[in-house]
């Protein structure tokens, strides 16, 4: 008797434990990878605001493209930087601050230099900032 209360008991436990772990591997499908994906559209490149522009000349300085100032204007030097920062990229020359510019700026980093990442509020860059 006592025998089978055991036995009981323990199939309870396992199918209890298996049940979970069933459960758990489920949903381990559903945590999004830490590996990079594509890339955000966070720009609005119709609608510029000064920080996105001066975000872009701090990042354009950091590597040795632009060396005017970090005044949030796309002036002659700010076009001349991202020209020469596209062809060096091997993007397509516009001279403009356009969505994949902007990534490729997001993804190259300078050790010891600053942050790579795009300023406060990025998700609504250019949408009336100004």
């Amino acid at each position: 008797m006592i025998r089978k209360l055991i036995l009981g008991t323990v199939s309870v436990l396992a199918l209890g434990i298996g049940g979970t772990a069933l459960d758990f591997s489920a949903d381990a499908d559903e945590v999004p990878n830490a590996a990079p994906g594509p890339a955000y559209h966070w720009l609005n490149s119709a609608n510029l605001s000064k920080d996105v522009i001066r975000w872009a000349q701090v990042k354009l300085h950091m590597t040795g493209f632009y060396e005017g100032s970090l005044d949030g204007v796309v002036g002659p030097e700010t076009k001349r930087a991202i020209l020469g920062f596209q062809k060096s990229n091997s993007l397509e020359r516009t001279g403009t601050l356009d969505q994949q510019t902007a990534d490729a700026l997001v993804g190259d980093t300078v050790v010891g230099q600053g942050s790579s990442t795009p300023p406060k509020g990025a998700s609504d860059f250019g949408a009336g900032q100004k």
